[in-house]
């Protein structure tokens, strides 16, 4: 009996906590229902209905009617396009490029970058203003500055490099390159500031130790600095998939697609079927394929998360 009433307190205060924790519970849940109903609204439900619709024969003369089934037909209408094996490739090119360009120019910026300074932080502002630019004033900008007339191709011809105006933007071959060397300018500074940020968190003590045993600049980079970078990386590579995927606006302003389809993307082939072609069950598959090669990427930098986590 005494043992009773000496444990009845400690219960009583046990289920107390547990009241007070399930309240606090219910009110986290009450202030995280205005974010769930708008996703629901604002996400879900129109990634539902680019779902419904790339399953349906959707064009312009039944958009706010009945939307008849017909399967897998859009899908195999747009994979069975020649303007799809083109579109894969560019995305490809574009993704490879930037992954390029924002982990290993990044990194080689972030270093350069890593003492402070006046100078240092000179740069550190343009980069922030590069950055900060949105796509369709940078693609308006490099638009004027690679016309024929434009700074490029004066400040070439009048050093001798060049006897003509080169077609940046028209030349089939060069049109893609122009859009890959401006997207990788536009993440350049992005990917500096990520990798700077994360070079201001290694230990300094390890890098020391590592300077007293004999190792040399690219050892104690290698060994030391590079591994506590690996986290931020594979998240930088990440988001530089999703921008890369995102490059929509800066080929509308440069190319508009063209020449013929030479700068086409899957989202930029997305928005041609939809909206200038009025093909909408067609676009809403390639939308449907170009998210599924995003999610595809996302799980697998999930798998090796998970597997350098073991």
């Amino acid at each position: 009996m005494v043992i009773e009433q000496q444990a009845a307190p400690a219960i009583g205060q046990r289920i107390g906590r547990q009241r007070r924790a399930s309240r606090r519970t219910g009110w986290r849940g009450a202030f995280a229902l205005p974010g769930f109903v708008y996703l629901l609204i604002f996400a879900l439900y129109p990634m539902y209905q680019l779902v419904v619709m790339s399953l349906s024969d959707v064009t312009s003369a039944n958009i706010l009617g009945a939307w008849s089934f017909n399967g897998f037909s859009n899908f195999a209408s747009t994979t069975s396009s020649a303007a799809f094996g083109v579109s894969v490739a560019n995305t490809l090119i574009l993704v490879a490029s930037l992954l390029l360009i924002g982990l290993i120019g990044g990194t080689i910026a972030a270093l350069a970058l890593q003492r402070s300074g006046w100078l240092t932080n000179l740069t550190l502002g343009l980069m922030i203003f590069v950055w900060a630019l949105p796509p369709v004033v940078a693609g308006n900008l490099w638009k004027f500055l690679l016309s024929d007339t434009g700074v490029v191709n004066s400040a070439l011809m009048s050093t001798g490099a060049i006897h003509k105006p080169i077609l940046w933007l028209v030349d089939s071959h060069l049109a893609l390159l122009s859009i890959v060397l401006i997207s990788g300018w536009l993440v350049l500074p992005f990917g500096a500031l990520v990798v700077r940020s994360a070079l201001l968190d290694v230990p300094q003590d390890l890098l020391e130790a590592a300077s007293l045993d004999g190792a040399g600049g690219l050892s104690r980079f290698w060994y030391v600095t590079l591994p506590h970078l690996r986290p931020t990386l594979w998240v930088l590579a990440v988001l530089l998939v999703v921008n890369a995927f995102r490059s929509f606006d800066l080929i509308y302003v440069l190319t508009g697609g063209g020449p013929g389809n030479a700068t086409y993307t899957l989202p930029f082939l997305a928005y041609q079927q939809a909206f200038q072609t009025f093909q909408y069950g067609i676009g809403s598959a390639t939308s449907i394929l170009s998210l599924l090669i995003v999610l595809a990427l996302a799980l697998a930098y999930g798998w090796v998360q998970r597997k350098d986590a073991r």
